[in-house]
Order: C-alpha cells, then sequence, then structure tokens
C-alpha cells in the first residue's frame, strides 16, 4: 500500500522497519525484507526465526548501517 500511495510500482526495491514478528510476517507478504528495531519486545530468536533481515537496538544504529544493508 506504501509503494501505491507514493506511486511507485510494486515491484520497487522496498524494506519494511518494524519492532514485532507481526511485522516481519506482514514484510513476507509484500514481499520484501523486514528490519527490526528491538523496542518491541519480542526477543532476537523469535525476529530471526520469523525472518527478520536484520536486528538494530536503536532506530539511531539502523541509521548508522543503512550503508551495510540491501538498501545501499
Amino acid at each position: 500500500m506504501a509503494l501505491q500511495k507514493l506511486g511507485a510500482p510494486p515491484d520497487a526495491p522496498s524494506v519494511m522497519i518494524g519492532d514485532s514478528v507481526w511485522d516481519v510476517e506482514a514484510a513476507k507478504r509484500a514481499g520484501m525484507p523486514a528490519f527490526v528495531v528491538r523496542s518491541g519486545g519480542f526477543g532476537d530468536d523469535e525476529l530471526r526465526n520469523a525472518g527478520a533481515a536484520a536486528l538494530y537496538d536503536t532506530p539511531a544504529d539502523l541509521a548508522k548501517a543503512l550503508d551495510d544493508t540491501p538498501l545501499a
């Protein structure tokens, strides 16, 4: 839905950023990787088992690591 609202094609490179296994599941259904910021109360194992592409402690950590992600 976000890509559509931006006027981007459905297959545009994209990623979901969330904090829960539910966000990871939604990203998988949308066909994109999920980056997770550890703030949703889920353990690393739960997030990785759900399919999280990467885990970060804070939004700032994610921002610092953007050049090392598939978004680069």
